[in-house]
């Protein structure tokens, strides 16, 4: 255990300007996003470290930093509790039986790209135009599909979920939207995080082109939705975009040196 929070302390403590930038405006956006919420609870304490663990993580994970599994596996626990009591089964079982085990696997893998200084940053690599190919048709086909399953079979679902689990919520999947083109939006940004997080685990350069792509998604989301969490949401994703190019720019570095 004491090696993790080592590793973790050394990786916070070499972040530079632009990533101690990047961090305190997010976590400036989450707390503006709780506060405007107003209740404090235990579970809104707990879902706010949680949320502070997911900035380290997507900042760590730009620099190449094999401390963000830690952060995220942190986070991945904190926001399964949040989400049982919450009643968000569907996110709950996402994160419980993908998200988490990722994490194990993405810090094993990340392990074997250990550079030899003491960085504690990996060497990262390309995908090759089959492997880019092959993931732009699951990427379309599983968007494709979770489209058409929510049009036709989403309420179905909903209320049969519902029947066994009265209190059961959804995070996204809903019976209409503010928009009809949110649904697909909402299709795709599910589909592409999870394929997105296998890229990740392998170290791919692409991943962050990947996650740019599903920022732009999120924030057009919403933009068309009437929530009055929209300005804040959308403000938070922009500065994960900006994280986004950083990712880009530090994960080609990385793969040179």
């Amino acid at each position: 255990m004491n090696k993790y929070i080592e590793i973790a302390k050394k990786s916070v403590t070499r972040l530079n300007k632009f990533e101690v930038t990047l961090l305190i405006t997010i976590l400036a956006l989450t707390a503006i996003g709780f506060l405007i919420k107003g209740e404090v609870t235990i579970n809104t304490t707990i879902a706010a470290i949680a949320a502070i663990l997911g900035v380290f993580c997507v900042v760590l994970g730009a620099k190449g930093s094999i401390a963000n599994w830690i952060f995220g596996t942190v986070e991945a626990f904190l926001h399964i509790y949040i989400c049982f009591f919450t009643h968000i089964y569907g996110d709950m079982l996402q994160r419980l039986v993908y998200n988490l085990p990722m994490q194990f696997v993405g810090w094993k893998k990340w392990k074997k790209r250990m550079r030899d200084d003491d960085s504690q940053t990996i060497h990262t690599r390309y995908m090759t135009w089959q492997q880019r190919f092959l993931t732009a048709v699951a990427v379309a086909a599983g968007t494709l599909a979770l489209g058409v399953f929510l049009i036709y079979f989403g309420p179905w679902m909903i209320d049969t979920m519902q029947a066994i689990w009265p209190d059961m919520q959804f995070k996204t999947l809903k019976l209409d939207y503010d928009h009809p083109m949110q649904l697909w939006l909402d299709s795709f940004t599910t589909v592409m995080s999870v394929i997105t997080m296998y890229v990740s685990v392998k170290a791919f350069v692409e991943q962050w082109y990947m996650w740019l792509a599903i920022n732009v998604a999120y924030i057009a989301m919403w933009l068309m939705s009437a929530s009055e969490f929209s300005f804040m949401t959308v403000a938070k994703y922009s500065v994960y975009l900006i994280n986004s190019f950083y990712g880009i720019y530090m994960w080609n570095k990385l793969s040179k040196d």
